[in-house]
């Protein structure tokens, strides 16, 4: 079943993480983006966090993602902070910080950037 994450949710979800890290105090020297789904939330925290958006990470860089659902992309990550919108129970890769969580494995969720009937 489709899930549909709205620019609404979106937004929502980008204030919450941007607060979640900030009270966090950890100092990160820029945020990389796992291409394509976290692009967008990496370049909108960015600019919120005021840093610098990187092609590729660094030692100190916290790593964006749009879901972390079975987890396999964001293996090789582990030993970064990770934000992503949603979560999952089954994810191998749990972010430090997330907003929502997808309940079933059967979901699947179209963020507001994707089209609707890919």
């Amino acid at each position: 079943m489709k899930m549909y994450c709205s620019w609404q949710e979106f937004s929502f979800a980008v204030n919450e993480l941007e607060e979640k890290i900030k009270k966090s105090k950890y100092k990160f020297d820029g945020i990389y983006g796992i291409p394509r789904g976290g692009v967008i939330l990496a370049v909108c925290l960015a600019s919120r966090l005021n840093l610098p958006l990187l092609m590729f990470p660094t030692k100190n860089t916290l790593v964006v993602d749009d879901i972390s659902d079975t987890g396999e992309t964001l293996t090789k990550f582990k030993n970064k902070k990770i934000v992503t919108i949603y979560s999952t129970k089954w994810t191998i890769t749990k972010p430090y910080w997330y907003v929502f969580e997808k309940t079933s494995k059967k979901d699947w969720i179209v963020f507001p950037w994707e089209l609707a009937d890919e």
